[in-house]
């Protein structure tokens, strides 16, 4: 068995560019060998995913009350922007790639590959405010930006906005499923990772998982842009999120037995032919033909 605790970068891929440092992005998990290569392993992830545009948009002109900008009295262009809390619980299977060895008994080092399914609740949220304020006219004063000019250009909007996230995103409600009170989606993960031997107890994995979620609104916008604001299209693509961390693992059990995954199946084999312990070898019978003592091989 093993018990692990990492933490990381967790993003959402969607429809509004993603923040790479946010907090807090934690997971635990426990992990059981049923074998020299497969092991499974139940895990528990929290992530916080935000996001900023520095283009402006107005898809989401004519959505109603159930769009947090026209709830909050917006008219033309904003840039959009979400934060997400993200609670998932999943069961994975690991596969390790390299420690059938054929030329050294044992690695420091595990590669491995994960795939499983799982199910996740979120909550997003939308920065529409500064205290109770629209900031309409200040987007309109800030020009649309570019790859080369977005960092000038969320520092502006920045200054607009307080850090709030007041408003509840554009949701699905009651079309969805629900879990304590947040949608409820089933999700499927993907991943790799390498751990590194730290002792026969301890190790040092750094993993990365992403998980489709085909959920289009884990931004909190689904929108397309189109000539005429306020059409009803929707967004190409579903919004999936991803978990890059560094994780440290603890060995339970016995301190002289490591998991499976970390064992040779071959070491065991390799012993034997090296410093027989259980083998049962015959005894040498030399021919020894006149019976004087001497092997015929060395009898004149």
């Amino acid at each position: 068995w093993e018990l692990g605790i990492k933490t990381g970068l967790f993003n959402v891929n969607g429809d509004v560019h993603t923040q790479l440092f946010t907090v807090p992005n934690v997971g635990v998990h426990i992990r059981k060998a049923f074998g020299y290569i497969f092991s499974a392993r139940l895990e528990y992830v929290h992530g916080t995913a935000k996001g900023l545009n520095w283009e402006k948009s107005q898809g989401y002109v004519g959505k109603g009350s159930s769009n947090p900008w026209s709830a909050n009295g917006y008219t033309g262009a904003v840039f959009y922007n979400y934060k997400t809390n993200i609670n998932d619980l999943s069961l994975e299977g690991l596969f390790s790639l390299n420690n059938i060895r054929f030329h050294k008994s044992k690695t420091g080092v595990n590669f491995y590959a994960l795939a499983g399914i799982g199910g996740m609740i979120y909550d997003a949220k939308v920065n529409a405010l500064n205290g109770t304020t629209s900031v309409q006219a200040d987007f309109n004063a800030i020009q649309n930006g570019s790859w080369k000019t977005r960092k000038d250009i969320k520092k502006a909007i920045k200054d607009k906005l307080d850090d709030s996230y007041e408003s509840d995103a554009e949701s699905y409600g009651d079309r969805r499923p629900k879990l304590f009170g947040q949608t409820f989606k089933p999700v499927v993960h993907f991943g790799a990772g390498v751990a590194f031997k730290l002792s026969n107890r301890v190790n040092l994995a750094i993993e990365d998982r992403f998980t489709v979620a085909n959920d289009d609104l884990l931004d909190g916008q689904r929108w397309a842009e189109q000539v005429a604001p306020g059409s009803n299209v929707l967004t190409q693509n579903f919004d999936n999120y991803n978990f890059a961390s560094l994780g440290l693992n603890i060995n339970l059990g016995s301190k002289s037995v490591e998991p499976l995954w970390w064992q040779n199946p071959l070491d065991y084999a390799y012993q034997e032919i090296r410093k027989p312990k259980y083998m049962i070898l015959p005894k040498p019978v030399l021919p020894d033909a006149d019976g004087d003592g001497v092997t015929d091989q060395f009898d004149q």
